[in-house]
């Protein structure tokens, strides 16, 4: 059965085919929404573009019009994002996952929905579909990026990540079936770990229904959006920085130069992830500020002259002023420039149960919510 074939019969006649413009677009979009994680955009946007060049369709499908009562699932990598880079996958560790999360449930899974709006767990996915001849959902669960299996509008809104299979570049699989998700996470996380510090998962087995009431609806259409912008004034040579914030909803709230880099070496093996510290030295309209923010995968604490300006779920975008591409964890280095612009999280990731599972204290900040606004004044 085709992608067409699945229309067909679900009577959906509005479908959008990803073009390799689009592709381009959605990968500079997403990696930005990913605030500092997502691993490198590349690999996804590759993977994405040999399906497209090998004939394969990728779909891209409205949430409203996928079927109450069809399995879907996410796919992803999952660990440390500079491991990523070291260790790309050898094409099909994925699919070994979805397979097992399929024969698990006896089911078979007629739609992938991105976990994150984050780099190359929004490319990949797609590149997923495209090859298995199914849709990708418009539509991810955090609309950024998170680093942690149950950090997720998913999980905040009562769907179980579990079960989650694992697979590595061996095709080694590891299976995990929980109701609570961290304990899935954990587990998941050491088998990453055992793989060398990455694995690639299948995740959030839901019914079509559930997932229109937790999912964010239609971010890889925001992050194509967003990706556009970007190409439109760097073709005019201007500072997309503006455009960018003005469409967001965000505010430029730094600009300065990488003058300190702590990084918790070790940790992609210990933990899983990668953590630090960077110290920003104000320049331009910043001059005599300083800015400091703390990263687990992803930029999580903003302070500037040692006031708090952002706390998680709230998205930090560090922008490289020229180019207005993304300034990542795993590649930021002494010397960058960058804005920094705050975007206010999706509503679903801040109910009181989603402050529970990625507010500040998941990750060890000793402060309670503040919204963006709040921590202003």
């Amino acid at each position: 059965m085709s992608v067409y074939d699945l229309l067909e019969k679900w009577k959906v006649k509005k479908y959008r085919v990803i073009t390799l413009e689009d592709l381009e677009d959605i990968t500079v979009g997403s990696t930005l929404l990913a605030t500092g994680g997502g691993g490198d955009p590349d690999i996804g946007f590759l993977w994405a573009q040999k399906i497209i060049e090998d004939k394969h369709e990728i779909v891209l499908l409205d949430p409203e019009d996928i079927p109450d009562n069809e399995l879907i699932t996410s796919v992803g990598c999952l660990g440390a994002p500079v491991v990523l880079t070291e260790k790309p996958p050898g094409g099909n560790e994925i699919y070994k996952s979805l397979e097992a999360i399929s024969n698990y449930l006896g089911k078979d899974v007629n739609a992938i929905i991105p976990a994150e709006a984050g780099g190359v767990n929004m490319t990949i996915p797609m590149a997923v579909a495209g090859a298995l001849g199914i849709p990708v959902i418009d539509a991810d669960g955090m609309g950024r990026a998170f680093p942690e299996l149950q950090m997720t509008s998913f999980y905040i809104g009562g769907v179980s990540p579990s079960p989650v299979a694992a697979s590595n570049e061996k095709e080694e699989v590891c299976m995990v079936d929980s109701e609570e998700g961290e304990v899935s996470e954990r587990i998941i996380r050491s088998a990453a770990m055992a793989y060398g510090g990455i694995s690639w998962i299948s995740c959030y087995p839901m019914s079509g229904l559930e997932m229109k009431k937790t999912a964010i609806h239609r971010t890889v259409t925001h992050a194509q959006e967003i990706g556009k912008i970007v190409r439109e004034n760097q073709q005019i040579n201007t500072e997309p920085v503006k455009d960018f914030a003005s469409f967001t909803g965000g505010e430029i709230v730094f600009k300065g130069k990488v003058t300190d880099l702590n990084r918790d070496f070790g940790s992609e093996v210990t933990k899983g992830f990668s953590s630090g510290l960077i110290t920003l030295e104000g320049i331009d309209s910043y001059k005599n500020s300083e800015a400091k923010v703390m990263f687990q995968n992803e930029w999580l604490h903003l302070r500037i002259n040692g006031k708090t300006l952002s706390l998680p779920p709230d998205l930090i975008i560090l922008m490289d002023p020229e180019t207005g591409l993304a300034l990542r964890t795993d590649i930021i280095k002494y010397g960058y420039r960058a804005y920094i612009v705050l975007i206010p999280a999706d509503p679903k990731m801040k109910t009181d149960r989603g402050i529970e599972i990625c507010g500040p204290q998941a990750f060890g900040i000793n402060k309670q919510y503040q919204t963006l606004d709040q921590l202003k004044e």
